[in-house]
């Protein structure tokens, strides 16, 4: 019957396009569901869900002809284009099965007896009843077909219809708001509260898959329906109604207009929300600004989004309401198994259903109900036994920062308190928390022990000395280890030595998914040796393909030289680095590529060069451009800036003063991120016309890929608020939230001519900048302080607002006083803010966040005793501060902010707690000479002279070794790689890195001419220990396998000669390097002589490493030509330090400004208050960036970093 079912699901979609051409969708929603209009996109929409079923693994259907024959009668219906869109998808096997029928006489007439019976399927809801019976796999492409007619249905006519239509329409349209973009997120308009009850119950098994702007969004829609159907009020009153281009268009209603379309500036979370327009006759008015809207029905219906109310909702759902809600079944639910809640509205949550819910002690009888909130537990210490193992158990998922420390409490009171802590049984009811016992602890274990826990101790966190303290016991005195063993080992695998991963057996490893999460796990040595295994079993081709890419990257040029890739087909979904890229590339499509190769490239576009940019045709180069934009994430400065000139170049030629005359549509077409690299004269002519697509443009772009001091930066601003039309006193705070990410760049004197509301909207705005300029910076702090008074008088819901900006200044930062909310809101901001890159950008792409000041208040505050003994909610007095001595505790939950303790305070540590902590005391790598003394006395104290330091020993004490004179590093005994790779990223000096390689072979007892590419990889920086003689003996072809690596290193100037010789003779002549080539020698470019530099392509200048151009000497800098200099690209121009540039000519200076992309001068931008903006070289305020509108930094300038304007524009016009 499964074969007669799809038939008769077939058919009855016939039928039903049939009725709905003789005007079904007139009929009341009643009787049956109509068909949606069906917009512009809805094949492509289609298509890609049921892509989707193709991906896993399902059989495309094949329809027989008589059925293709009847779809082809209807053209005009829906359905018709089902049979199209399953012919378009590839099929799973060059024989694909058909439907098959019996040919039985018996048969025959079962088949047109069911096929009689179709004639009553006659609308929707029958359909997906028989869909929902389907196999599988048919089923699948069917819900998939189906899913945004469902969703349309629902959007056209929601209100209309009943719960049982309504119930089975969300069911099939669920497939869709799985992958709906969070341009085009909308919800319908419904009234009812089951039907709202019914689509949050969708929206929250969808929950997980939601973008946070959509999130938010649902969130500000569930309030907007709350308000406008029990409080009959509208949150904001109706403002911009304009409809841009969208699939889904204007939506009718019975009723008011609702519209799906998002206004006229583009925010993400913001958008797509449907509004009623004010209607005079409903009596409809503005909900009061604290409406209490999360009663415990909402409360119940919310589901998991409660996760992600703002603070301020969560601290104004009344008393009542939440303590019914909590004693519901439904509580537990809405939390469990919820990631990503803010630690601020988790601890406000928590906080809140202990004080007024419960109590201090019933809280914890009720653990297990808290879900994803029991992250946010405080008091551990005050724990029994008994709740400290069931707390442990219930935060075991948890990811939020605090959490570690808490699960170190409670293991603490678990070892002090359980006579039995010393049994191995403890390894296994600590579960992930394990990972919490220090290093001493764990070593007691033996290997049977550990190897009965191996489930649970493979799934655990553990730091890399920790780890091979596990994998030492686990793997004892074994030779090799097979690749079931290695897989055994989870987490623990950071601890292998790579003697042994060298000899691992390819088998049952490569092509395995689990070595993708494995490798992950490894080091740059390890991940090395493994491939050294993989490379003596298989062949290249076979290698690459079986890779993960965590694998792939660490894959060198010779070996992916040898793999069979001849297409760019083969490109396509592999994590390929840049170098790779560029390498596979030219190889492939040497340097042209047309526009087919360009849309399969995905990652590999890395690899594209401004020579093959340029080569595109003319009248491509919209296309091109549109094609590059889709994989915008890997795009380099210089590509993005190379795709720019060759687009407007192309425009230019096409149609002379392209710009001067541009229509909407046109400017539209081009993407943002090129559109700001628009010259100068360009921008401020740009016809007023054009401002409904400018402003759209303007509200989604990231601004990273400009220079800070960019010239553009201006003209854009200044452009982007003539088109508001009005003065700044009269803009709205929507108005000024519509500039984007360019309200970073107002000028702060503008910015206090704004009326208080709008000017209290664009400040906290500004909280969320990535780039403030340094001018601005005195003059904004100065206005923050006017408008919201003393920072040190701020209270907690000031500080989360504005927080960020105390960024502006240090002094404000060290005297915030010492309370304990000021601890937790200092941390939420550290973990919140961009990670901080270990070698700095250039100053023109640098944010401006300079964090040592919080840095040493975040130290301050945890190490305070005042504020330790004090209650939460207890006020700080005046009492002088004291630190506490260095405890474990309070130094595994500092990691790098150990490196504020003083010498003195290093010394008050116990023998026992140096032990301890000394793993994260040897990751900190810019101690001064002081505090390294004093490591030094205490290394000394706990294990007596450094010549007798084990292997072991050194690794956990890392760049403590710092502290060891040169002649002390001479008498280490250093035989394994592993240990070098610990001590690599820390700062030697030369003499101390010659001591290092010189104790490593005096131990090891190898060569230079015998290192391969595995003991090249682990010397790290300790190969510049080599003499020069040496460099000449290194095996070209290891040399070749590591150079990558070996161009990393912070060599001086007569290694990196010798290194640079190594090269020439290993890849040719320097002025043969391909770009591929160029990238990896890293360092090494920098030992280049003049002529050698001069004689280099262009096209190659751009694949230099950053870190190398500081590195090249002044006078050989000077040998590169004005067009050399133009082809270095942003990053690399932007490198060249001041004493550099000094020794350059006039013309080469110009031509190093062009290439960072300051070319248009200053002067040319007008600067006036008027105008919102200031020039960045002129020393006067500058724009900042709007909560939302400051793009956060990334490398490619690309990924749409609106979030935090959304989400401010979001609340505000809730």
């Amino acid at each position: 019957m499964g074969l007669y079912r799809e038939v008769l699901i077939l058919s009855c979609l016939a039928q039903w396009a049939t009725v709905m051409s003789q005007g079904m969708m007139e009929m009341p929603f009643n009787q049956s569901i109509g068909f949606p209009r069906l917009p512009a996109n809805f094949r492509q929409m289609a298509k890609e869900l049921m892509s989707t079923c193709f991906k896993k693994g399902h059989q495309v259907p094949v329809m027989n002809n008589s059925l293709n024959s009847s779809y082809g009668q209807m053209m005009e219906s829906p359905i018709s284009i089902f049979p199209e869109l399953l012919s378009s998808l590839p099929q799973s096997s060059p024989s694909h099965s058909k439907p098959q029928f019996n040919g039985t006489a018996e048969g025959q007439d079962s088949v047109w007896n069911i096929a009689e019976k179709m004639r009553n399927c006659t609308h929707m809801g029958h359909m997906i009843d028989l869909m929902r019976n389907s196999t599988e796999g048919p089923g699948c492409f069917m819900r998939a077909f189906m899913a945004p007619l469902s969703w349309m249905t629902i959007m056209q006519n929601g209100t209309d219809l009943n719960k049982e239509d309504l119930t089975k329409l969300l069911w099939a349209a669920k497939p869709f708001l799985e992958t709906m973009p969070p341009l085009n997120f909308v919800l319908p308009a419904f009234s009812q509260r089951s039907h709202l009850a019914e689509m949050m119950t969708v929206l929250g098994e969808v929950f997980s898959v939601l973008s946070e702007e959509q999130r938010k969004a649902v969130i500000g829609w569930m309030k907007e329906r709350v308000a406008l159907n029990e409080y009959k009020c509208l949150l904001k009153a109706p403002a911009l109604n304009i409809q841009p281009p969208g699939s889904m268009g204007k939506i009718i209603q019975n009723g008011p207009l609702v519209t799906a379309a998002m206004p006229v500036m583009n925010v993400p979370g913001a958008q797509g929300i449907q509004r009623p327009m004010m209607n005079a006759s409903t009596g409809v008015h503005i909900c009061p600004p604290r409406m209490s809207w999360l009663n415990a029905t909402v409360l119940t219906m919310m589901g998991p989004f409660l996760s992600r109310l703002s603070l301020e909702e969560a601290k104004t759902i009344p008393k009542e309401e939440l303590c019914e809600f909590f004693r519901t079944s439904d509580f537990s639910p809405s939390f469990q198994n919820v990631n990503g809640i803010q630690p601020a509205l988790g601890r406000t949550l928590f906080q809140r259903l202990k004080q007024e819910c419960s109590s201090s002690e019933n809280i914890t009888q009720n653990l297990d109900r808290l879900g994803s909130l029991a992250c946010f537990f405080d008091g551990a210490q005050s724990l029994n036994l008994n709740l400290s193992r069931k707390l442990l158990s219930q935060i075991e998922a948890c990811n939020n920062p605090e959490v570690d420390k808490v699960k170190r409490q409670l293991v603490q009171i678990i070892l002090e308190k359980d006579s039995s802590s010393s049994s191995p049984e403890i390894l296994q009811s600590l579960g992930s928390a394990v990972s919490a016992l220090p290093l001493s602890r764990l070593s007691r274990f033996s290997s049977e022990d550990l190897n009965n826990t191996l489930t649970s101790l493979s799934e655990a966190s553990w730091s890399p000395a920790q780890a091979k303290t596990l994998a030492k016991k686990l793997l004892e005195a074994a030779k090799n280890i097979s690749g079931e063993k290695l897989l055994s080992l989870g987490t623990m695998v950071r601890g292998v030595a790579s003697s042994l991963l060298k000899n691992v057996k390819a088998e049952g490893l490569l092509g395995n998914k689990a070595l993708n999460t494995m490798s992950e796990k490894m080091s740059s040595l390890q991940r090395t040796a493994l491939l050294e295994a993989f490379r003596r079993d298989v062949n290249a081709s076979e290698l690459v393909k079986g890779l993960p890419d965590s694998l792939l990257s660490s894959l060198s040029l010779s070996t992916l030289e040898k793999a069979d890739l001849s297409s760019v087909d083969q490109l396509q979904g592999r994590g390929w680095t840049r170098a790779q890229s560029a390498f596979l590339l030219k190889k492939i499509l040497g340097n042209k590529i047309n526009l087919g190769a360009l849309r399969k490239l995905g990652q590999a576009v890395q690899g594209v060069t401004c020579e093959m940019i340029e080569k595109i045709n003319r009248t491509d180069a919209l296309e091109m451009a549109q094609t590059l934009n889709k994989s915008c994430a890997w795009l380099s400065r210089v590509q993005i800036r190379c795709t720019a000139q060759k687009l407007f170049a192309s425009l230019e030629e096409q149609r002379p003063g392209y710009f001067n005359d541009i229509k909407n549509s046109e400017l539209q077409a081009i993407p943002a991120v090129l559109l700001i690299h628009l010259p100068v004269e360009k921008i401020q002519n740009l016809s007023d016309a054009v401002c409904p697509a400018f402003m759209e443009k303007m509200n989604q772009v990231n601004l990273s890929s400009l220079p800070n001091s960019s010239p553009a930066r201006s003209a854009l601003t200044k452009r982007a608020i003539s088109c508001l039309k009005r003065n700044a006193s009269d803009l709205s705070a929507a108005e000024v939230l519509t500039l984007g990410s360019l309200v970073c760049e107002l000028d702060p004197a503008w910015i206090s001519s704004l009326n208080p509301t709008a000017l209290n909207s664009t400040l906290q705005a500004l909280a969320s900048c990535q780039y403030i300029q340094q001018q601005h910076r005195e003059h904004l702090f100065r206005l923050l302080t006017t408008t919201y008074g003393d920072t040190t008088l701020w209270s907690e819901e000031d500080m989360r607002v504005l927080g960020p900006l105390l960024l502006l200044n240090d002094t404000a930062i060290e005297k915030l006083p010492p309370k304990s909310w000021v601890k937790s809101y200092l941390s939420d901001l550290m973990d919140s803010l961009p990670s901080q890159p270990v070698v700095p950008p250039p100053k023109e792409f640098r944010s401006w966040f300079d964090l040592s000041a919080l840095r040493r208040k975040l130290f301050d505050l945890k190490t305070s005793s005042t504020l330790q003994n004090r209650r939460k909610r207890e006020v700080i007095s005046t009492v002088v501060s004291t630190v506490i001595d260095p405890m474990l505790t309070y130094i595994e939950d500092l990691k790098q902010g150990n490196v504020y303790w003083t010498p003195a305070e290093f010394s008050k540590m116990t023998v026992q707690t140096f032990k301890d902590v000394v793993p994260t005391l040897g990751e900190i790598i810019n101690y001064s000479t002081e505090q390294l003394a004093a490591l030094r006395a205490k290394t000394l104290e706990a294990w007596g002279s450094v010549s007798v330091l084990n292997e072991s020993q050194i690794a956990v004490l890392g760049c403590i070794c710092q502290s060891f004179s040169a002649e002390e590093l001479g008498n280490l005994s250093i035989a394994s790689l592993d240990t070098l790779e610990t001590m690599t990223t820390c700062s030697f000096t030369q003499t101390q890195r010659t001591a290092v390689w010189q104790a490593f072979e005096r131990v090891a007892g190898i060569n230079v001419s015998r290192l391969g590419q595995l003991e090249m990889v682990g010397l790290g920086q300790f190969l510049c220990g080599l003499q020069p003689g040496q460099i000449d003996q290194l095996n070209p072809v290891s040399f070749s396998e590591s150079v990558e690596v070996v161009g990393r290193a912070p060599c001086p100037l007569n290694i990196r000669e010798r290194l640079k010789e190594k090269a020439v003779t290993v890849f040719g002549k320097s002025n043969t390097w391909t770009e591929a080539q160029v990238s990896i020698m890293g360092n090494i470019i920098a030992g280049l002589s003049a002529v050698e530099l001069g004689s280099l392509n262009s096209t190659v200048l751009p694949f230099i490493q950053p870190s190398a151009i500081p590195l090249i000497s002044s006078d050989r800098l000077t040998a590169l030509s004005v067009s050399q200099l133009k082809a270095l690209g942003p990053d690399n121009a932007a490198a060249v330090t001041e004493a550099q540039r000094s020794g350059l000519r006039v013309d080469q200076k110009a031509a190093l400004d062009e290439a960072v992309g300051l070319k248009t001068a200053r002067a040319e931008v007008p600067i006036g208050n008027s105008t919102g903006i200031s020039n960045p070289g002129s020393g006067g305020s500058v724009t900042l960036p709007l909560k939302g509108g400051a793009a956060v930094e990334s490398m490619a300038g690309c990924v749409l970093l609106m979030q935090a304007i959304a989400l401010l524009l979001f609340g505000y016009i809730l």
